[in-house]
């Protein structure tokens, strides 16, 4: 049946489909490793630096650890008050929200109306002057008081398991990998039959290891400074919790395209909830696109460089594909993954309609 001319395309169609299930249906398993490889890239640096100081491996990966640990657990404990408010504050902010969308559609409710011919809601007609009164309307019953609806932070916390775990086992992972160095990949690379083949094993890992480490690095730093812009100009216009802002815009840019537009609509909605005017609605995703923009068009480039040349069609692809594969964690490891592939694609021959297509 496949072997036709069709028969080449048919099998790798199939075998990319049958992949594409194996990584959804074994989510589980494949995050954690693909989450550990790309931290074991951005820490391994810090762990051979340790190293030209007489210090051993698994030494210096626990220094590297439990400082990154340690960095985190005292930023979330900081900015868990101010986070815990904002999300208790989000249901009513929506709520707020779609009243004031009601209200701003009513004009064009009526005019679509007027178009289509459908006659406008009459007044009741004036009753008569002796007509006795009209009884009061009876009271709504009331429902059977039900169980109490969980506030969004704590339908959030119903989660905490599912996440503690997975980092848990990344943590883990991270820390192994770094200890161990090299040693996995020392391993592989010795089956490789013939010396070219483990000069092209090794290209590919000093490549990836840089590519992969200089993104997160310089992405981060790019972040940071991109938060602070958001949070200095949502203050500066009277938007509560700037501070929230600034994060939300340093954590949801390492989602290419889609963290930005997950912020503006955030931005929508509480500036529905705090301004009266449409103007001032719009004006806090109007300065959140300019600084974006600005930062893509002006900074990015000159931060990147020539490191990572990828097509921007192509990322926008590989964003979805692994939002829908993995979810959040995907859309994260998307570009790392994208770079990874375009290294492969340079170097190995029989991949090089991959790298042709990820490149510019």
């Amino acid at each position: 049946m496949l072997n036709g001319p069709g028969a080449p395309f048919t099998t790798k169609l199939i075998a990319v489909v049958l992949s594409a299930a194996a990584l959804a249906l074994g989510r589980e398993f494949f995050i954690p490793i693909a989450l550990a490889l790309c931290f074991q890239a951005l820490l391994t640096p810090v762990v051979r630096q340790l190293g030209r100081l007489r210090l051993p491996a698994p030494a210096g990966a626990a220094i590297v650890v439990l400082g990154a640990l340690a960095v985190f657990g005292i930023g979330g404990w900081a900015l868990s008050t101010p986070i815990s408010a904002w999300v208790d504050k989000a249901p009513a902010n929506i709520a707020t929200a779609r009243r004031k969308l009601r209200e701003l559609g009513r004009p064009l409710d009526r005019m679509t109306a007027a178009a289509s011919g459908t006659p406008a809601p009459r007044a009741a007609p004036p009753a008569a002057p002796n007509a006795p009164p009209a009884p009061p309307p009876a009271p709504p019953a009331q429902a059977a008081p039900g169980p109490a609806v969980p506030s969004l932070f704590a339908q959030l916390l119903g989660h905490a398991t599912t996440v503690v775990a997975v980092l848990l086992e990344v943590i883990v992972l991270v820390y192994l990998m770094l200890a161990a160095g090299n040693m996995l990949f020392r391993k592989l690379v010795k089956l490789m039959p013939a010396p070219d083949d483990l000069r092209t094993a090794t290209d590919i890992l000093n490549k990836t290891e840089a590519i992969v480490a200089n993104y997160l690095a310089v992405t981060a730093l790019i972040n940071v400074g991109q938060g602070i812009a958001v949070g200095l100009a949502l203050w500066a216009i009277g938007m509560p919790d700037p501070l929230i802002w600034g994060l939300m815009t340093f954590v949801l840019e390492f989602i290419p395209y889609l963290g930005g537009a997950i912020n503006v609509g955030l931005l929508l909605i509480s500036g529905f909830s705090v301004f009266s005017g449409l103007g001032e609605v719009l004006l806090a995703p109007a300065i959140y696109l300019v600084i974006t923009t600005l930062q893509n068009n002006v900074i990015s480039p000159y931060a990147y460089g020539n490191r990572l040349k990828l097509n921007p069609l192509a990322v926008m692809i590989f964003v979805l594909f692994w939002w829908f594969i993995w979810g959040i964690p995907g859309a994260f490891l998307a570009i790392p993954i994208a770079a990874t592939l375009k290294v492969l694609g340079d170097q190995v021959p029989q991949m090089s309609p991959l790298g042709e297509l990820l490149g510019e």
